[in-house]
């Protein structure tokens, strides 16, 4: 694919206008496997190039088995292909292992947003398939998307809800960003490279050193070396992964995620949620990794049991006459923040008397701010630092 030269300008107004896109609704398709599913977070109607001219090169078709484009025999592939039979072969294996619970979902998901199916197990470098997973860069859950990513493809992100936690909002979110990225470079090399660095990075490359090729822009040193080996890195996990036995690797035996779904328009406590369905609280936690504070928002949620206990849940959830109070402190640290904080009661005794003794030190400071104003007047000094 050869690349058209993108402006300055065109690349202002693209930065600017994926921030106020419209937002709609898609639907999903029911796999029983993932039955029950709700319908997705809004996401945009139209992807954030295509309005300002900047998509490039014609949609690959995606029946294939495997991406045309695609370089397996590239030598750097191969060394990865070696890492991970080797020195990451216990990451490798527990993350493969995992991907059985998520590929044939995320898979459906890419084919139906047009994106190949194969990009299902860019999990596997991404967290290993980990919906928990955080980077130091603050990118989250399974396809490590950053906060403004996430908001931008629909994922609804506060105190309670991380959607990018979710495996199938996240993945609804990663394909349409990654089928835009396509749209904009025409070329999936270049599109997983601006995936992990960002879009603008690869542009100004492109911009800078007219080179359309990924080979190149790694070999010539214009990529940070993360973003230089996240491509080989996938490559191989992806040539590992269709066919593990033949890379001593066990095929994945995690049984795909089957669950049902029950609207709860009130806040409740996952472990109440567990109860009421007759499933244990680790469960449910595990179906609904979005709720990150262990509780159902205040205004209510989709919240997904196991497998045929819909119906006991309703009817246990519809005998409750009062639901019991939240306590103050259910929720685990809040997620802004990774680090444990500690909380302890000031009786209010206490409190009053540390709020007097804060008003006396305010009063004294401003006393010592004016004998200072004053004797710099009487010396003649213009300049009067309070």
């Amino acid at each position: 694919m050869r690349y058209r030269t993108l402006t300055v300008f065109g690349f202002a107004v693209f930065l600017s206008g994926i921030i106020g896109c419209a937002a709609t609704r898609h639907s999903n398709d029911g796999l029983d496997m993932w039955s029950g599913e709700q319908n997705a977070s809004p996401a945009l109607a139209v992807t954030p190039y295509r309005p300002y001219g900047l998509s490039i090169g014609p949609q690959r078709p995606t029946g294939s088995s495997k991406v045309d484009e695609f370089n397996f025999t590239h030598p750097r592939v191969d060394s990865f292909v070696t890492r991970f039979q080797t020195n990451l072969r216990g990451f490798f294996s527990g993350a493969l292992s995992r991907s059985g619970r998520y590929v044939p979902r995320m898979s459906h998901i890419l084919e139906k947003e047009g994106v190949p199916q194969e990009l299902a197990y860019l999990p596997l470098i991404e967290s290993g398939f980990r919906t928990q997973a955080v980077s130091r860069a603050g990118a989250v859950g399974p396809w490590q998307l950053i906060p403004g990513t996430g908001r931008r493809y629909g994922l609804r992100i506060d105190r309670y809800v991380d959607e990018r936690r979710d495996p199938v909002k996240s993945t609804q979110a990663a394909a349409r960003y990654l089928k835009d990225l396509h749209d904009m470079f025409g070329d999936w090399h270049l599109s997983l490279a601006a995936y992990n660095t960002g879009e603008q990075n690869i542009v100004r490359i492109l911009e800078r050193e007219r080179i359309n090729d990924f080979w190149q822009m790694s070999e010539r040193g214009y990529l940070y070396e993360e973003t230089s080996d996240f491509v080989p890195e996938f490559l191989a996990a992806l040539h590992i992964a269709e066919t593990p036995e033949a890379y001593g690797f066990d095929t994945p035996s995690e049984a795909p995620m089957r669950y049902d779904l029950v609207e709860v328009k009130r806040p409740l406590p996952l472990s109440l949620v567990a109860k009421l369905s007759g499933t244990s609280p680790n469960t449910i936690k595990e179906l609904n990794p979005a709720l990150q504070r262990g509780v159902v928002p205040p205004k209510g949620y989709a919240v997904r049991v196991p497998k045929g206990s819909k119906e006991t849940f309703e009817v246990a959830y519809a005998s409750l006459k009062s639901l019991p109070a939240m306590p103050s402190n259910h929720a685990v640290a809040s997620p802004r923040t990774h680090k444990q904080v500690g909380h302890h009661k000031i009786r209010r005794g206490a409190a009053v008397a540390r709020a007097s003794a804060t008003r006396r030190t305010r009063s004294m400071h401003a006393s010592q701010r004016a004998r200072v104003r004053v004797a710099a007047r009487s010396k003649g000094h213009s300049r009067i630092l309070d």
